[in-house]
């Protein structure tokens, strides 16, 4: 195989290898959107689920805090076993409950003021 050959098969194999990444990305996001949740554990209407090093966790509450929002943070690496026995695939997730304490909303991954307006409209 030419050196020509062998730069196109690399690069090519790289595609094909960052694009099996951001589809597994994805499945785990909608998983996260819509696999059910143990949350009786967690205070507040607000919950969100974080972990360490995690620089769209970081977003996130920088997102809540701007917002003024009164929120529960529950971090990964501080509680693993607790945020795994309640169901939670990936992080950030946002879950909002309303007064009754019945889920209505959650965000998973990136977190805009808009989808974050949307959710608070929810919540009541």
């Amino acid at each position: 195989m030419s050196d020509p050959a062998r730069v196109v098969a690399a690069v090519a194999a790289t595609a094909v290898a960052g694009t099996v990444v951001l589809v597994a990305r994805v499945r785990d996001r909608r998983s996260a959107a819509s696999a059910p949740l143990d949350l009786s554990g967690f205070p507040g209407r607000l919950v969100l689920f974080t972990d360490a090093g995690c620089r769209r966790c970081d977003q996130a509450r920088a997102v809540l805090q701007a917002a003024g929002a009164d929120f529960t943070e529950a971090a990964f690496d501080r509680e693993p076993e607790r945020l795994q026995a309640a169901g939670i695939t990936a992080v950030p997730l946002l879950v909002g409950r309303d007064a009754s304490g019945t889920e209505v909303g959650r965000i998973a991954g990136r977190l805009g003021r808009r989808s974050l307006a949307r959710l608070l409209a929810r919540m009541g």
